[in-house]
């Protein structure tokens, strides 16, 4: 074989090659289409799954369902976030499926009442005249896309829902008129300004009927930095977040936390506050690997607290139980290492 057609194999090998791993792709979910009776419309959603769902060499899992409202702007980085923070040996939440829902008509399905608001160029002209359904699209969730998601998924009874602006109004309202449908919310800068801040009104409805707000709820606010940014605009969307979390903490009742984002803006201030937010919900889950190695029992108990915390029931994964497994022995702490052998066996009971 002459040199020519050795060089010529060889491009034609290498050139081979390339075009398998160009092959090769990295996905971060799959598209869905849901027809709605409630909403007489198709919607689309973006699910996420953990990275040990289709995982063989474990036991089928359940997993918390995260509910992320503007899907087609959120759930590229989301995913990624969650997955990041959920990465044992350090993971500061459970791994988690996220559903993100895609707009249609974002007004319209996110605002709690209908605008009165008039133009300030043409007082003739109403704005956001399509408001005010936001009930049809949490039934929507609730009756129709929450369904869907356990029927073809395998989730844990534990969901979480996440709103910006509008979103967050929308997150707000659902907290105080259906608190039993997710055990956790996320309202970054929500537009609480909203129909000369409505919420407001119904917050101290709420609490003058309830007194408290339920038990083991929890609910996230975060907030940008608007006045500083933009001065003279929106005002009315700072006042209204300062008159709510003055209200909240002065009730105490709720797992409540407000960020104040001094260097974001309307527009930016939700990659933080969902990071922190998800920081905030699942504090207390992370636990230290080298403590167990002296007193393994640790780990059931943190376990323990943190469920009665979150109102729902958290078990370590087997992922988790094998790297602490892994861990145990090659350190050489038998006795620690036969306990936790123990604790997987009785979780995740291998079928013969």
């Amino acid at each position: 074989m002459n040199s020519r057609l050795k060089f010529l194999l060889l491009n034609l090998f290498l050139l081979c090659s390339l075009s398998a791993m160009a092959q090769e792709k990295i996905n971060i979910g799959e598209k869905q289409a849901i027809s709605s009776a409630i909403l007489n419309e198709k919607r689309e959603i973006w699910i996420h799954l953990p990275k040990t769902y289709n995982d063989s060499s474990i036991s089928p899992a359940k997993y918390p369902v995260i509910y992320l409202l503007d899907g087609e702007i959120n759930f590229e980085y989301y995913t990624g976030m969650s997955d990041f923070l959920a990465r044992p040996p350090y993971a500061d939440m459970p791994e988690c499926i996220v559903v993100g829902i895609k707009n249609t008509e974002r007004t319209r399905d996110l605002t709690p009442t209908k605008s009165q608001k008039k133009s300030p160029v043409n007082p003739n002209v109403i704005l956001f005249g399509d408001s005010g359904e936001s009930e049809n699209f949490v039934r929507f969730i609730q009756e129709e896309l929450k369904p869907f998601i356990s029927k073809n998924y395998r989730t844990q009874d534990y969901s979480i829902l996440v709103g910006h602006s509008f979103g967050g109004l929308f997150a707000v309202n659902v907290l105080l008129t259906h608190p039993e449908y997710f055990n956790a919310y996320v309202a970054n800068d929500p537009s609480l300004w909203w129909d000369n801040k409505v919420l407001i009104s119904k917050t101290k409805s709420y609490l003058e009927k309830n007194k408290t707000f339920p038990a083991h709820k929890f609910l996230y606010v975060s907030q940008a930095n608007n006045e500083e940014q933009n001065k003279n605009w929106n005002s009315e969307m700072t006042q209204a977040i300062e008159e709510f979390k003055g209200i909240v903490e002065k009730n105490g009742s709720l797992n409540y936390k407000h960020h104040f984002f001094e260097s974001e803006v309307h527009g930016t201030v939700s990659y933080p506050g969902n990071y922190d937010a998800l920081k905030f919900i699942f504090k207390g889950f992370r636990t230290d690997i080298k403590k167990l190695s002296k007193n393994p029992q640790l780990l059931e108990e943190e376990y323990k607290r943190f469920s009665e915390k979150a109102g729902s029931n958290f078990t370590p994964s087997e992922t988790y139980l094998n790297v602490v497994l892994k861990f145990m022995k090659s350190n050489d702490f038998k006795e620690s290492e036969d306990y936790f052998i123990n604790l997987k066996n009785s979780l995740y009971p291998k079928i013969k």
